[in-house]
């Protein structure tokens, strides 16, 4: 399966993510890491995840983000698109939107506190759909 691993990291000890690392998988063992344009046109999505905190210290990728894209219509549009938040390999917590009726906008967001701030809430489902959003722009499912 396809998915793209993304992983964030402090390495002034800030406190907030500064760095963003952008994996492209075709399995566990074969992927390849973005180039510079397709950062460039990633740059909303790695904004909105940043605001996650989801993120590592130093050089660490314990905590990562996979997300994919699921299309069990095969007919090119994805109906479901899942974010798997990862503690090493263990899943933190998930989000999910899903397409019900296959016209483009998600009928369903589904997520807890993505953002870490205490609170599961509308800012939560905005930035589950924003992070979707871009993920879909750019074709990698």
């Amino acid at each position: 399966m396809r998915f793209m691993k993304v992983i964030a990291r402090d390495r002034s000890g800030s406190g907030a993510g500064e760095t963003v690392q952008l994996r492209f998988h075709h399995t566990e063992q074969d992927w390849r890491e973005a180039s510079a344009r397709e950062v460039a046109q990633l740059r909303s999505f790695t904004r909105t995840y940043l605001k996650c905190a989801w993120f590592n210290a130093a050089d660490e990728d314990t905590r990562h983000l996979r997300i994919f894209a699921l299309n069990p219509g095969s007919d090119g549009t994805p109906e479901s698109v899942r974010l798997h938040f990862h503690q090493g390999k263990t899943i933190a917590y998930k989000a999910a939107v899903h397409d019900l009726d296959n016209d483009g906008r998600f009928e369903v967001v589904l997520c807890s506190d993505v953002d870490n701030d205490g609170r599961a809430n509308r800012t939560d489902r905005s930035r589950v759909t924003a992070l979707v959003k871009q993920f879909l722009k750019f074709g990698w499912f």
